[in-house]
């Protein structure tokens, strides 16, 4: 199973959480998108005010999705396809050291071609402590849909483990910092280990993505 969001005001947060402010990082997650919901609405927002890194989905276009990270200047924009009304699973990485960096993007077990909306200028911008999932904290970025698995990484993972990561959820262990599972309205908890359990807001149940049950970490690694 997983969490559905209303499109109104649905969202999982936690307003403290730590270990976020690194250069370079993965986002993973699975998710489904029924509509663009409450417009620029969030799958993954970081700080919970969605102050430095985002993953998205557009307005206009339809069926495109987005990663923005915030600098001083001007914030970098890149965007790239994802068909509504089915699950994908994403993989995001990125290292914000260097304007001229470009982030990986992979969808459905591929790379994907990348757009650059905007051009970054400045200096990335941190988040201060916190996150939000589906939304982020003040509600106007409402996701309408479903989504599971979110995990972030301190590190930049290769292809293969982002695949990993997303078929066999909890089997890449490697800078795991927040693995949010999500199998249903009231599974809120971290399993990565960093104790960051996020606190729900109107919240439904819905039908789980197409991947391998969570991996419990304790035979060690898988390659498929």
């Amino acid at each position: 199973m997983a969490i559905d969001f209303d499109g109104a005001n649905s969202k999982l947060e936690h307003t403290t959480a730590s270990g976020f402010d690194v250069a370079t990082y993965t986002i993973a997650a699975w998710a489904l998108a029924d509509n663009s919901g409450e417009g620029f609405s969030r799958i993954f927002a970081l700080d919970e005010l969605a102050n430095a890194a985002i993953l998205a989905h557009f307005v206009t276009p339809a069926n495109t999705w987005f990663f923005t990270q915030r600098f001083s200047v001007a914030d970098g924009n890149w965007s790239f396809a994802a068909a509504d009304g089915a699950w994908h699973a994403v993989a995001i990485s990125y290292d914000r050291s260097s304007t001229t960096n470009d982030p990986t993007v992979r969808v459905d077990f591929a790379p994907v071609t990348v757009t650059e909306d905007a051009t970054p200028n400045g200096t990335a911008t941190s988040p201060t402590t916190g996150y939000c999932v589906g939304n982020q904290s003040d509600q106007i970025r409402t996701w309408d849909g479903a989504i599971a698995h979110v995990q972030f990484f301190d590190v930049i993972l290769t292809a293969q483990e982002m695949d990993q990561a997303l078929r066999r959820p909890g089997s890449i262990r490697r800078g795991l910092v927040l693995w949010l599972p999500m199998y249903n309205s009231a599974e809120l908890q971290d399993w990565s280990g960093s104790v960051l359990n996020g606190t729900g807001t109107a919240l439904a149940t819905r039908d789980s993505p197409p991947c391998q049950a969570p991996w419990s970490g304790k035979a060690g690694a898988i390659t498929a």
